[in-house]
């Protein structure tokens, strides 16, 4: 496979150039974490068509559940269900929590992001892999540079989005090589989630062979996505 050759944002690009900087930055060393006994949970709602539209996995959300707690869930991938061992993990840092597929992706955390990486990737160069970091511009000035930066490789879509937990936010497709008529090895879309701090930015990042699995997969963790104060904010 060929490896991620998106580049990473130029420093005018205010403060969202962290985000950008994603495609290298998750290959760092982070935090591994511990195991749990699983608990068995009601089934979530199949999915609707992949296919990059407006339309995603929408999943029944159980509140309340503790840092590092994990549990079964059963998703729909290409139209079978699957049993998948979740974990609910919460970032005071970034400001955000999130329930990720334990078995599927292996979580790396820093002070400013953290990342859940394909556990068939290289940690290193990774291919698939979602990142979540945070602004404290607002979502509209976010998406603006996002978009801007992307376009520079990128045809590009931008619409209104809601997420079950994190509810309206701001999400850029970018799954068309500019200027039209295929698509790039390397698909992104990225959810900018309004914050009463500014916004947080969740990445999705897939290599053209597994897009459709993996977009799928990240769908069904995002609508589990909120938005949470930041440490010390």
């Amino acid at each position: 496979m060929k490896k991620n050759t998106v580049p990473a944002a130029t420093a005018a690009l205010i403060s969202v150039s962290l985000m950008l900087t994603l495609l290298s930055a998750c290959g760092r060393s982070g935090t591994a974490v511990g195991p749990a006994e699983p608990v068995s949970v009601p089934s979530p709602t199949a999915p609707v068509s992949p296919a990059a539209s407006a339309e995603t996995p929408v999943i029944q959300l159980e509140t309340g559940r503790q840092n590092g707690e994990r549990f079964e869930d059963t998703i729909i991938l290409e139209g079978m269900e699957e049993t998948v061992r979740y974990e609910h993990v919460r970032n005071d840092t970034v400001g955000f929590e999130m329930d990720y597929d334990y078995e599927s992706f292996v979580r790396r955390s820093e002070s400013a992001r953290d990342c859940f990486i394909s556990v068939w990737d290289d940690a290193n160069t990774p291919e698939n892999y979602l990142e979540v970091t945070y602004s404290l511009e607002d979502a509209d000035t976010v998406s603006a540079a996002i978009g801007a930066a992307l376009s520079e490789e990128y045809e590009i879509s931008r619409s209104e989005f809601v997420l079950d937990r994190a509810g309206r936010c701001i999400r850029i497709d970018a799954s068309e090589v500019k200027g039209g008529g295929f698509m790039p090895e390397q698909l992104q879309t990225v959810y900018i989630i309004p914050a009463a701090d500014g916004c947080r930015i969740a990445t999705e990042h897939y290599f053209i062979e597994g897009a459709e699995g993996f977009w799928r997969r990240f769908s069904y963790m995002m609508h589990t996505f909120r938005a949470i104060d930041r440490l010390g904010q």
